[in-house]
């Protein structure tokens, strides 16, 4: 047996260690998850104190030690931590313990035109894929089996989760009869071949980009071809509009679960059979909602997220802003789970525009622009200049175009005043190197807006 070999073993059995019970772990009262968040937030801190440049420095400045943190919400007496910071120094943020050479790393797919990279510990790596299990748990009654399904994914093959997923495959040995079968397909190609490599492979699951799987049913609803018909498709990534979502579910009869992850904190949360919004892994990733100035907002207040990575000792991330807007539900969710919920996101903090008049508008309000179109699949705008958008629409086949065109120019020079102009096109969505959509793109100079932002 080799050395190589006994590794993959020892990482299997490591993952599969930590996957006992996580299908029924969101049952447990909340006192007793939060209890087991507020332990790895004080043994994180003082790994961090030890082992990583940023927190040593910032805690020692500010009068702080690890005996400060004895809960996850004593993880705001740290600064907010922007991806600004992490861009310009990665390498400050991961642990000397180990070398860079012994952990993946992986960069943002750059849906802000700002790219960061971050570095995942391999541990990290086998306790998401256990964790995981909290989702699955979700899906697993539409199936006929728990082990050995069949599972497309459409993904950018060149991006963080196809990394990962070769990460795993590489590292890990799972007996043939527990192994997904996986077909996994890129969102690079056209939505009619992948059509027909599902057709013939026949997925029990459907693993995509939210913004893939609006152009793929996009394509099925104006064709009509025969589809086989997952018994549940996931999304992540980016988002699910609401006209494709209510598509899939309503007329072609299939649920739809959404996951919430990044690159720096790949399982933040799930949707499960209630779809009514998304359970959070406090207990790994305890999060809160913020406002401008990094003020902790009650529950039912719209904010930035701001989340803490308790599972990677590779890039150490706490009390970071992930950049997303939502909000937390005050509702406690009829399946049972404790895990409190969070609202589907809202946009991004750096979806923005800049107006004539040289101030900023935030994405959300130009996504209000395309409210109420009939047959409106899917939008994104992208701004050449101050005065000048492209706007990028899927539409359905049946729609009056030239309705759409002029009905989007005049609700931008509504919104933006009458020296603007707009540039329709049907069928242009522009995707990132990660495969991503992002709604808002500004080509405008950077230099200075990013921070006049934050003001």
């Amino acid at each position: 047996m080799t050395a190589t070999l006994l590794n993959r073993l020892s990482a299997t059995a490591y993952a599969a260690w930590h996957m006992r019970g996580q299908g029924l772990y969101p049952f447990k009262p909340l006192a007793l998850i939060e209890a087991d968040g507020d332990l790895r937030a004080s043994r994180m801190v003082a790994y961090a104190y030890r082992h990583v440049p940023y927190y040593r420095e910032t805690m020692d400045r500010l009068g702080l030690s690890p005996a400060d943190f004895r809960s996850a919400g004593d993880l705001t007496k740290l600064p907010l931590l922007e991806r600004e910071h992490v861009q310009r120094d990665p390498e400050f943020f991961v642990s000397i313990a180990e070398p860079l050479a012994n952990h993946l790393r992986l960069r943002t797919s750059g849906s802000t035109g700002r790219p960061c990279t971050f570095y995942h510990h391999h541990r990290a790596m086998f306790l998401n894929r256990a964790y995981a299990a909290r989702a699955r748990a979700a899906v697993a009654p539409l199936l006929d089996r728990r082990v050995g399904y069949r599972q497309t994914q459409i993904v950018a093959l060149a991006g963080a989760y196809s990394r990962t997923q070769k990460f795993l495959h590489v590292h890990a040995l799972l007996p043939p009869g527990v192994r997904l079968h996986r077909q996994v397909l890129s969102v690079s190609d056209p939505p009619e071949a992948n059509v027909r490599r599902m057709n013939e492979f026949k997925p029990d699951v459907l693993i995509s980009f939210g913004s893939y799987l609006a152009m793929l049913f996009a394509h099925l609803h104006a064709t009509e071809k025969p589809f086989h018909r997952p018994r549940a498709i996931v999304y992540s990534a980016d988002s699910l509009p609401k006209p494709v979502r209510h598509v899939i579910e309503k007329e072609y009869h299939i649920p739809v679960f959404g996951t919430y992850g990044a690159v720096e904190a790949p399982a933040i949360g799930f949707e499960c059979e209630q779809h009514a919004g998304l359970h959070l892994n406090l207990d790994l990733y305890p999060m809160r909602i913020v406002d401008p100035d990094g003020n902790t907002l009650p529950r039912g207040e719209r904010g930035e997220v701001v989340v803490s990575n308790l599972i990677n000792r590779a890039s150490v991330l706490l009390n970071y802003r992930l950049g997303d807007l939502a909000t937390l539900l005050p509702n406690q969710c009829t399946c049972g789970r404790s895990l409190p919920l969070l609202s589907e996101l809202n946009g991004r903090t750096y979806d923005f525009v800049a107006l004539p008049t040289g101030g900023l508008e935030r994405g959300a309000r130009v996504g209000r622009g395309f409210k109420d179109i009939e047959g409106l699949w899917q939008w994104q705008v992208i701004q050449e200049s101050a005065t000048h958008f492209v706007v990028g629409l899927s539409v359905a086949e049946t729609s009056d175009r030239q309705h759409i065109r002029q009905l989007v120019a005049a609700r931008f020079t509504e919104m933006f005043g009458p020296l603007v102009t707009v540039d329709v096109q049907f069928d242009y969505i522009q995707r990132t190197v990660g495969g991503k959509v992002s709604p808002v793109i500004s080509k405008c100079p950077p230099e200075g807006m990013w921070q006049s932002m934050d003001q």
